[in-house]
């Protein structure tokens, strides 16, 4: 949630979804889903 309140590219796709018409929990989920690609990708990133 705080996410979603706070980071404009994650509010961006936050609302994109409940204007398609996807339930509030089910776009939650997807911006969790979201957030731990990322950090899987940062995570595994070679330096």
């Amino acid at each position: 949630m705080v996410a979603i309140r706070f980071n404009e590219d994650i509010k961006c796709f936050y609302d994109r979804l409940k204007e398609k018409g996807k339930h509030t929990t089910v776009a939650q989920i997807a911006v969790m889903k979201k957030l731990i690609i990322i950090a899987r990708a940062l995570f595994y990133t070679d330096f």
